[in-house]
């Protein structure tokens, strides 16, 4: 790396970490950083293709974060995708902010979140909230065990750190139970199932 790159970086760093706790103390979502098409990478589409393994043909899914609507080709036969985002980005999005009220929708047989739940302040009333729409969470997270520097989770732009054993009982909370995990990176992709009555 030449010496203007690293400095180039530094000063990028430094504007997210001051953007991210300026966004904390007002638990307001990085809108401005979501329009941008430039913070939308292509090799996230690595991890969305593992996690699309664990969706059936002949379901429905709602993907939260859906970005560049990658998900899209790597969904097997006769799923039925409604993606939502931050922002529009068009084919019907479902246009919702995760740390606001979110708009009522159909019970969908698997909700999806590939990188979005680092960004989430109340992160099990969230998964409360969502609980009873759904009979499948496919979700990935970096957790605070794998990503345990604050800084460099806020300058990533997240806004919580909750450890595996955390994420295991915000679900365990609401019924649902654990059933494969995967990674990607450093990352836990972690595939739960309602618990049966």
């Amino acid at each position: 790396m030449n010496i203007y790159n690293y400095f180039y970086n530094k000063i990028i760093h430094f504007k997210r970490r001051f953007i991210t706790n300026i966004n904390t103390k007002q638990n307001k979502s990085d809108v401005d950083r979501w329009k941008q098409k430039k913070w939308l990478f292509d090799d996230w589409n690595e991890r969305t293709k593992i996690m699309a393994q664990w969706i059936s043909p002949n379901t429905s899914v709602l993907e939260f974060g859906a970005a560049k609507l990658a998900l899209k080709q790597f969904l097997p036969q006769g799923v039925t995708y409604t993606p939502s985002d931050i922002v529009d980005r068009g084919e019907g999005t479902m246009v919702c902010d995760l740390n606001k009220n979110i708009p009522d929708f159909k019970f969908q047989d698997i909700i999806f979140f590939s990188g979005v739940l680092e960004y989430i302040y109340d992160l099990p009333k969230l998964v409360t909230s969502l609980s009873n729409k759904t009979n499948r969470f496919i979700i990935s997270y970096g957790t605070f065990d794998a990503f345990n520097s604050l800084e460099n989770r806020k300058i990533n732009g997240w806004v919580n750190a909750h450890t595996n054993d955390e994420i295991l009982v915000i679900f365990k909370n609401n019924n649902f139970k654990l059933i494969e995990t995967d990674t990607w990176r450093k990352q836990t992709i972690y595939i739960f199932d309602k618990i049966k009555n």
